[in-house]
């Protein structure tokens, strides 16, 4: 008796990790989506986008490397990104401050229901 309620206690913890970790992949990809969908067309090629999730914690973090881009690319694809984002979703934003300056300036955005 007591080997069938181990078995099933381990079968049970196992289920509950692979629902929590599928959560967070929704959250992570949900997130991407918007932040991909609200930027504008022509730069949607240029980003580099990467999403952190934890996995106990609802809140994502979406970053965004725009150091390719010129400044006023920059802030072209960042008002509509800024103005989109879902509740718990942090944006920061890393871009390159001067061209021969090797320094690169991140800048965090939080959804306005967030705050």
């Amino acid at each position: 008796m007591a080997l069938v309620v181990a078995l099933g206690l381990q079968i049970a913890l196992l289920a509950l990790t692979f629902a929590l970790l599928n959560a967070r992949d929704r959250r992570r990809d949900r997130a991407i989506a918007a932040v991909t969908a609200a930027c504008p067309r022509p730069l949607r090629g240029s980003l580099a986008v990467h999403a952190r999730a934890p996995v106990l914690s609802r809140r994502v973090v979406v970053t965004l490397n725009l150091s390719d881009f010129d400044v006023g690319d920059v802030w072209a694809a960042v008002r509509p990104i800024a103005d989109a984002l879902p509740p718990r979703v942090a944006l920061v934003i890393g871009a390159r401050v001067d061209d021969t300056l090797p320094v690169t300036l991140g800048v965090a955005v939080v959804a306005p229901a967030a705050r």
